[in-house]
Parts: structure tokens; sequence; C-alpha cells
């Protein structure tokens, strides 16, 4: 789960902002707030919604999220030259200055210690540009650290002209050779994943899990083939989200894959009252949208992973967004902790979310955003209306006309 991101000089964020997802403990206890297992004592938000006006920085907080995870799982085949993500700050001023973004998270599943398997990690990425340019062109420094009994000790450490570090527990040398083959422009993560450094493949894996449907430009839907094809092979999946639809009430009684006459499999909707069953292609957006983007959820929630989604409720109706967001916060639904980090335009999703859960995003006069938890502004009691308070303009975050 995640617990805290830190970004710097990274496309609207100028300065350094820090989103912190850990709750205080006087904080009630509730099913939409679990325990992460490397620390009993935290509790952290099983959803994150970002809520703002167009343009102010929600993509820009999930796209750093997420070229950080692509750039630490797959950077290593990255032709020489310019990094092509973690654009800067619009301003020659940031031009000249490096990117650094950290994130601080637990992650069962990387067992490096058996006597105490579940920690915290920090990862921290730190990118340079040579010349002032908008894009970076080299690792300036990175960092990989874990918290063994609240101490912090260095997995991995990368400073310009030193040695690269690594603990002596992820089965690297200092006199490996493979630790000054890391290119200029690559993570060291995915350096030694590519290398064969089973400790980093296992980490690079691991990240590689992470549900997303951000990029550069838009956000990411699999075509309809690949959406099929993937339901055809995997009836489990199938099976939830014909029930799933059915939840929605939206007439769906199930959703078949079966092959056309022309060889082609494509997918077919059951509708109550009708004596036809309806393809994919001619089913409105929301439902496509719902069928496009349920593989990525379910993963998260099956395999109590994480999903990075922008605009999560492009194309849905606000009962269909509520519902959504369900899965995550409810213990029947979400038993393994998976968290879902997402943007939404749709207020009615603050009738249900609580302030731990609701992080806004705006930007000053001079286009720079800023980003805080409804949790931080002073007044809002627990079980506020958020939706009206939001609408006041009492949150912030508010679209400006004219």
């Amino acid at each position: 789960m995640l617990h805290r991101i830190s970004v710097n000089n990274f496309q609207s964020m100028r300065d350094e902002i820090t989103l912190d997802f850990r709750v205080p403990g006087t904080t009630p206890d509730n099913v939409w707030l679990r325990h992460p297992t490397s620390q009993p004592t935290l509790r952290v938000p099983t959803v994150i919604a970002l809520i703002g006006p167009n343009g102010s920085g929600k993509t820009a907080w999930l796209r750093a999220l997420a070229d950080t995870i692509r750039f630490a799982a797959y950077s290593y085949g990255n032709p020489p030259g310019h990094i092509h993500q973690f654009p800067a700050f619009a301003s020659r001023e940031a031009y000249a200055k490096p990117t650094r973004i950290e994130v601080e998270f637990d992650a069962p599943w990387w067992n490096f210690d058996p006597d105490e398997p579940n920690r915290v990690f920090r990862y921290t990425l730190e990118l340079l540009r040579g010349t002032p340019n908008f894009l970076p062109d080299a690792v300036g420094y990175e960092a990989l650290r874990d918290f063994p009994r609240g101490r912090s000790r260095r997995l991995m450490e990368r400073r310009p002209g030193r040695p690269v570090h690594v603990a002596k527990d992820l089965s690297v040398k200092p006199s490996d050779d493979r630790l000054v083959s890391i290119p200029a422009n690559a993570s060291v993560l995915s350096t030694l994943a590519r290398m064969g450094v089973g400790k980093f493949s296992a980490i690079v894996d691991s990240l590689t899990q992470v549900q997303m449907n951000v990029s550069a430009v838009d956000p990411i839907r699999p075509d309809a083939e690949t959406v099929v094809h993937y339901f055809r092979d995997n009836p489990p999946v199938r099976n939830r989200i014909s029930d799933r639809l059915g939840r929605f009430d939206l007439g769906i009684e199930g959703m078949r894959v079966e092959q056309s006459v022309d060889g082609k499999w494509r997918l077919f909707f059951a509708h109550s009252g009708l004596d036809m069953t309806i393809p994919f292609e001619s089913e409105s957006a929301g439902t496509r949208h719902v069928v496009q983007v349920f593989p990525a959820l379910d993963f998260a929630l099956a395999t109590g992973g994480l999903a990075i989604m922008d605009v999560l409720d492009n194309d849905l109706h606000a009962s269909l967004v509520d519902e959504i967001l369900a899965w995550f916060r409810r213990e029947d639904t979400n038993p393994g902790n998976a968290q879902l980090v997402c943007s939404l335009h749709s207020l009615s999703a603050l009738d249900d979310l609580e302030k731990e859960e609701v992080f806004i995003v705006e930007k000053d006069r001079a286009g720079a955003t800023r980003s805080y938890g409804v949790r931080d502004i002073h007044g809002v009691r627990r079980g506020g209306d958020l939706r009206k308070l939001y609408r006041s303009g009492a949150l912030g975050g508010l679209p400006s006309f004219g």
C-alpha cells in the first residue's frame, strides 16, 4: 500500500508537494482504513481520490507515480539520450533543476528478511538535466531503503561519482562488474533485474503487477480484441464481471464470449426483456468503459495490489462510480488490502468518501499545482457533507469561470 508520495519539478508541480495518506491515530476505525502488514499501528485508506478542476494537476500526480514505477521497472532498455519521462515545470528556471520523486510504501511480497518479512520501503529518484531542458537525461540520485525495526537501512544507493551501494543480503558484491554497467539514464533496479540479480528481479516483477491506465497523453484503454481474449482465457474473471454488471442495474443479465462465423471472438451481452444479445461495440460508452477497466481492478483486488486509474469515472453514471469505489472500501470485496489511487470529476463520490480519502488538487495564479488532504482543512467534521462543502468553495479546488 502507498503511504506517502513527494514530487518536485514535475509537469505542473513546480515546488515540492507531498501527499501523506497515513491517517492520525485519533481517526476512528473503519473498513475503508486498513492496517498495512508492515506497520500494524498504521492505517491507510484503500481509496485515494484526487478531486479538482480540469488542468489542475490530478493527472500529473498519477503520471509522477506511474512514471516512477515504469522507470524503476523498464528503463534499462532506454536508448541513449534524454529520458522521455519526468517533464519539468514549464519555466526556464525549472529546466535547469532536477526532478525528484519519493514514494513510501509497504510491499509484503518483498521478503528480504524471513524474521521480519513485512516492512516499509522508500524509493527515491532524482533526475538531472545536463543542459536546461524539458526532459532529464541522467539519474543523479537513486535509493531504495527499508526500515527494519524502525531503523533506516540502505538496500541500494547510487550517487554521482561513487560506486553503487547494494546491501549484502541482496546477493551483489561491491566488486561485481554489473554495478559499473548501469546506464546513466536507467534505473539500478531495472538494470540489475535485467542482468539476472535474483532479488532485483523479484522487485521489478512486483512493480510490473501494478495496474495503471496512465499514459503521457490520454488514459490507456485496451482495445476490444485484447479485452475479448482476456475474458475468453479467464472464465472466473468473466463470471465475476457478469455478476458485477448485474449489480449495476444496467439490465444486463450476463456477458458471454462467442466466436463469430468469421472466426473472430467477440463479447455479447444478454439483456432482460431482449430476445437477442447485444455485441460489445453496440453497448453504451459506460458499459464499454467498465468492461475495459474491470480486468485491472479485478486483478488488484484479487492480489491485494495497487491500481492507479486516471479519470476512473469517465463515461460512468455516478452510481457506477460509487459501486467501483465500494469494491475497494468493503472488506468482503477487498480482503487483501488492495488500494485504488484515482482521479475523479464526479462529485457524487464525495457523498460516500470520508475526508481521509479525498485530496484536493488546484493551481495557483502562476500555474503551479498545490495539493492537500481534506482532513487537513480546519473545521471539516467527520461525516460532513463533502460535496456541499466542495461546491461552496470551503474545500478549495473549484474551477473558476470568467
